[in-house]
């Protein structure tokens, strides 16, 4: 008999609580009965007050990777706003972006809908309750231009719909921070949303339901004021979080907001996609001992420590003070670090760094000799070499153009900057893909390059990342193009007959077949997102050709590796031999 028991009833149970997993059930209704008790036991967190931070999360129990902290769905989405200028604008019925030439209108408020058919138009959820609002608006007297994907405005709207709708969604929603204070009205961003939202809401939509209101006795509105548009609009901007899978979506989460900043994230979150209601799912993605703080991350990753902290100054109002910006070089990743050009033209080989990174007035010093940098130099260089990069790869640019790229930064940059990271990370995409970069012509000099850039962003992004709870893709991107650098090289070595006895092709083999492992693993949670699943099937069609290769020369990859001197001469003599 098995030692576990139902928490309700006290029978043998299986069926163990899918968050927690410390309470089992001997069915769904018992566990459905249990709730009400269980569920203030049952998430692994509390919600505490921060005299610096305000509300917060903090562990009530130790985590391990992989465990599952919270599982919500949001108090409310929408289509993620896109302006006009920029191409495809959202459909407000699915949040699906209206590709190609579609000029289908919705019949109730003439917005553009990806087609007639989509089912979130009538949907009273999504798009019904407010299309009744803006078939207010009056075309004529707004040039007929569909201005409206050009704001925050139908998130915004739906927002308030919530008052009468479900108001304690309102009122859950109402008591997220929207940082008012630093939004006042001598602000730019108080200006910017006076003019694209509240003014646009209440001239061509609130005014003339006022009009209806007050004809037919019934209120559809409590609040529209300008105060309280203003104040969702900053709740929007501080704690929305951006889906990009099935369709582009920003979305409000009751108890995930809470969660504070951090530049090295102790979580991971992955979202479900529309059918599910984009229910977000957080897990720890490092070890979370209890009364430690849950963290998530609000900025790039894969910025350096002044673009990360102006980002947040300007975006979350705050400036922060993780461990990795308060540490000069960032955890060991230098991912912001110079190159001391020296003095008199003449480098020194040392390394330009913060003296201190969380202040913005900072002087750089050089650690080998007594050069220094004012803040504003750096700050005016890496922002110049930013903006070429930029330039350059908006260009699709060739393997050529980028290497002389690559070249003329580490002039001035660490070779681990984050802007030779861009490049870097681009650069072995077309390695191996480009016209005269492919599979068989591309050198051997050019593939030892490859893989050896692909080692050295693994280290770098395994410092800034690592519980992998950002940067999944990028280092998923790289396991398999070391892997790909490696195959090509195998199956060259294989050719020239040059094989497993020699201890080079046994460590390219090993470390092939760990990559494929390891993106696997890393890519676990990237199933919804488009870029995920097109990698995983890439990885899928590299995983079958290494096993049939491994079959096939029946090759023992477990065996361990025979340090011994005549291996490597023997590795010598076939490469002569063979001319390479």
């Amino acid at each position: 008999m098995s030692d576990i028991v139902c928490a309700e009833c006290g029978e043998p149970a299986e069926l163990k609580c899918s968050a927690c997993k410390l309470v089992a059930y001997c069915g769904k209704e018992h566990q459905k009965k249990h709730w009400k008790t269980h569920k203030i036991l049952c998430r692994p967190f509390e919600i505490a007050e921060d005299p610096e931070i305000g509300k917060c999360l903090v562990a009530t129990r130790d985590l391990k990777p992989g465990d599952t902290i919270l599982a919500e769905l949001p108090v409310v989405y929408g289509p993620r706003p896109h302006m006009v200028e920029e191409g495809p604008v959202p459909c407000p019925g699915c949040c699906r972006l209206i590709i190609g030439e579609s000029s289908a209108r919705c019949e109730g408020c003439d917005f553009p809908i990806c087609n007639p058919d989509c089912k979130g138009l009538k949907d009273m959820d999504k798009h019904g309750h407010e299309c009744m609002i803006l078939g207010l608006r009056d075309i004529r007297a707004i040039n007929g231009l569909h201005e409206f994907y050009r704001q925050d405005v139908l998130l915004a709207l739906r927002c308030l719909l919530l008052q009468n709708r479900q108001p304690k969604k309102f009122a859950q929603l109402m008591e997220m921070e929207s940082h008012m204070e630093r939004r006042g009205e001598n602000t730019e961003v108080y200006k910017d949303i006076e003019s694209r939202v509240v003014s646009y809401l209440l001239d061509n939509f609130f005014a003339p339901l006022r009009i209806l209101e007050g004809r037919s006795g019934k209120q559809v509105l409590q609040d529209v004021s300008r105060e309280t548009i203003h104040k969702i609009c900053g709740i929007i901007d501080v704690n929305a979080l951006e889906i990009n899978q099935d369709a582009e979506v920003s979305a409000l989460y009751p108890t995930a907001y809470l969660m504070e900043h951090s530049c090295v994230p102790n979580t991971t979150h992955l979202f479900e996609n529309e059918p599910n209601g984009y229910k977000i799912t957080i897990k720890a993605a490092l070890h979370i001992q209890s009364g430690e703080h849950i963290t998530t991350m609000y900025t790039h990753c894969l910025w350096g420590t002044q673009a990360r902290r102006e980002h947040l100054r300007e975006t979350k109002y705050f400036s922060c003070k993780c461990k990795r910006c308060c540490d000069p070089t960032e955890l060991g990743s230098y991912l912001s670090a110079l190159r001391c050009i020296g003095t008199d033209g003449e480098p020194c080989g040392g390394t330009q760094l913060p003296i201190d990174p969380i202040d913005d007035d900072t002087e750089w010093a050089c650690d080998k000799c007594n050069v220094k940098l004012t803040n504003a130099e750096v700050c005016f260089l890496v922002n110049g070499i930013g903006e070429e990069v930029d330039n350059v790869q908006l260009s699709n640019p060739t393997v050529r153009e980028l290497d002389a790229l690559l070249n003329k930064m580490l002039t001035f940059l660490h070779q681990n900057h984050y802007h030779v990271y861009a490049v870097k990370h681009s650069l072995i995409q077309l390695y191996g893909y480009q016209q005269g970069y492919t599979p068989s012509q591309i050198t051997d000099d050019c593939l030892i390059k490859k893989a050896t850039m692909c080692r050295e962003l693994l280290d770098i992004t395994r410092k800034v990342d690592p519980g992998n709870a950002r940067l999944p893709l990028y280092l998923g991107v790289i396991l398999h193009e070391l892997y790909l650098a490696n195959w090509i090289m195998i199956k060259r070595k294989w050719d020239r007959g040059i094989k497993t006895k020699v201890k080079s092709v046994v460590l390219m083999l090993q470390e092939s077949q760990h990559c494929l492992e390891q993106v696997r693993e890393v890519l676990k949670n990237e199933i919804n997102t488009p870029a995920g699943e097109k990698l995983i099937s890439l990885i899928e069609t590299s995983t079958k050709e290494f096993n049939k290769f491994i079959e096939r020369n029946k090759i023992d990859l477990s065996a361990p590796i025979k340090e011994k001197a005549k291996e490597d001469e023997t590795e010598n003599e076939e490469t002569k031999e063979n001319g390479t």
